[in-house]
């Protein structure tokens, strides 16, 4: 049997594309369909062998009766602003100040990278070592200098704090990379043509780097605050949401009901209204960016 080329072309074309598909229906589009489907049903898996259908029971009971969720969601949303804000803000001096040539800068730029690379659940962890109440090493450097010890993970006020402090931590430096790639890429005419006409180094930060910058600012404004929407690792690593649930990530609302409680059934359909939210805002701030673009 003889092929035409155009037939063989398409032929080829899709023997590449249906295992991807395959591979997104398995690992991605089939987990949601269930998952959606399991919201409706009331499933115990520790005593219950088969969910028992339940209809909109478990949204309306997490919508309408479950404070919690929403206290979740409240402290999610206050971690998310903080933590990209100063995420922004830090990582676009940083850029500044090391889009400048002086003496190491290349070492500079390397060390700001390397949270970033480190798995977060290890950060987690090694930060939990560090602002221990008692021994942690952050502590025992305050009190070297006669200050008094810091309840970094024991009190309900500072605790939240510190979990916007390592997110800062970690994720500075994708701002800064990205921001510093945006220095890198302007052009030098302008701010020659704007030196010769008199222009400080504020105005023309003010009135040329801000502006030709901001479309990447706005995008990557947005990948992190999707991103710290699914607080989970430094919660469940460092105060394990206390103390007193001052630092419950809605995330990790949702694993202690679906995968530690083993309501699967309610935990699924906690996962779909947090989809929904996140969706929700995600493409707000997208329509309100591409306007003020």
């Amino acid at each position: 049997m003889i092929i035409k080329p155009a037939l063989r072309k398409r032929l080829t074309k899709w023997g590449f594309l249906l295992p991807c598909l395959a591979f997104m229906m398995l690992m991605a589009i089939f987990p949601l369909v269930w998952s959606l489907s399991l919201s409706f049903t009331k499933w115990l898996g520790t005593i219950m062998a088969k969910p028992q259908w339940h209809g909109l029971k478990n949204f309306r009971d997490i919508l309408f009766h479950d404070p919690r969720f929403w206290a979740d969601f409240l402290f999610t949303i206050r971690f998310v602003a903080m933590a990209v804000f100063l995420e922004l803000s830090i990582g676009l001096g940083l850029a500044h100040l090391l889009h400048e040539p002086f003496r190491g800068r290349g070492f500079f730029r390397v060390l700001f990278l390397i949270p970033m690379a480190c798995p977060p659940i290890a950060v987690a962890f090694i930060w939990k070592m560090m602002v221990h109440p008692d021994v942690g090493v952050i502590n025992s450097m305050i009190t070297a200098v006669g200050l008094a010890r810091v309840k970094w993970t024991t009190s309900t006020i500072v605790a939240p704090f510190t979990i916007v402090m390592v997110d800062v931590w970690e994720w500075t430096p994708f701002m800064f990379l990205a921001l510093l790639a945006a220095y890198q890429a302007l052009p030098e005419e302008i701010y020659q043509a704007a030196a010769v006409d008199g222009a400080s180094k504020g105005q023309m930060f003010r009135r040329i780097t801000l502006p030709l910058i901001s479309p990447l600012i706005l995008t990557i404004s947005l990948i992190r605050i999707i991103d710290a929407f699914k607080l989970f690792e430094l919660v469940f690593g460092i105060t394990s949401a206390g103390p007193a649930n001052s630092t419950e990530a809605l995330s990790y609302y949702i694993y202690l009901t679906g995968i530690k409680w083993f309501d699967l059934g309610k935990g699924a359909a906690m996962s779909w209204i947090f989809l929904i939210i996140l969706l929700s805002i995600s493409l707000f701030l997208l329509s309100r960016f591409r306007r003020r673009d």
